[in-house]
């Protein structure tokens, strides 16, 4: 778990890192360095797709993967400024500052940017998974296509490919839906995986609670609960064949009963 231990020490010295490192560093804008940190994703996905059918390029999809958590945590950051820390580690001292931790929590988990963290942190240290850099592509390619129409328009690179963003653009609602049921079949995908030798029960746990993360903040329960109907409807005939699997179903759907909903009630 080396990436825990890196982490950690980015967070404690991050005051000391962001001295000597702005430096060396220009100065950006959020949005440009969201855009620059995208882009790194997107290309790295590109680059280590072919290389996988090869079993080379892991270095390509960890650079994937940590090029989105920085993003995800500057843009946080951006958003929702730095979270608040306690001034001591013992135990006492955290129990009195996480009452303080919890609004700032609470914002920055409605954010897009947020679960996409979650996401990478259970991927980054699991088995390369070529689903996981589509879904994680989809949003980049978004991002920076955004970024580009608004701010590059003129460049030959960004006009050859405009038409084709164009096109996505237009289609933008059945794409979400389409990623939303990608998530979805990911998390049956690595469960049905658990059966094979290259199981990865970890992983497959902490991407459950990742989904229902996505399915109880409002900004994504539309999309997942869409997707979650459609697939429904796919098995509704084998639930009326075998109705002894509606109690898990029934169990299932209390678990990711969304929070804000229960809370109107």
């Amino acid at each position: 778990m080396w990436w825990l231990v890196a982490a950690a020490g980015l967070f404690f010295f991050r005051g000391k890192i962001a001295q000597y490192g702005s430096r060396f560093l220009p100065s950006s804008t959020p949005q440009e360095t969201a855009f620059m940190g995208h882009l790194i994703m997107l290309s790295s996905a590109i680059g280590y797709v072919p290389l996988s059918f090869l079993g080379a390029g892991r270095s390509l999809y960890l650079i994937s993967m940590w090029s989105t958590i920085v993003t995800s945590l500057l843009t946080i950051k951006a958003n929702y400024g730095p979270p608040p820390t306690p001034q001591k580690l013992g135990i006492a001292e955290i129990k009195a500052f996480m009452p303080t931790l919890q609004p700032w929590l609470q914002g920055a988990m409605t954010g897009p940017d947020f679960p996409f963290l979650f996401f990478c942190l259970i991927f980054v240290t699991a088995y390369p998974s070529i689903p996981a850099l589509l879904i994680l592509g989809r949003r980049s390619l978004w991002s920076v296509c955004t970024y580009c129409a608004k701010n590059t328009p003129e460049r030959r690179l960004w006009k050859a490919f405009s038409g084709t963003w164009d096109r996505l653009k237009a289609k933008e609602k059945e794409v979400l839906a389409y990623a939303a049921m990608a998530e979805i079949l990911l998390a049956i995908w690595m469960t049905a995986s658990l059966l094979l030798p290259t199981r990865q029960l970890m992983a497959t746990f902490l991407y459950w609670n990742y989904l229902r993360t996505r399915y109880q903040v409002p900004r994504s329960h539309p999309l997942h609960l869409q997707a979650w109907t459609q697939l429904g409807q796919h098995v509704q005939p084998v639930l009326t064949k075998v109705p002894l699997l509606n109690k898990p179903l029934d169990m299932a759907k209390d678990w990711f009963a969304p929070q804000y909903v229960q809370q109107q009630r």
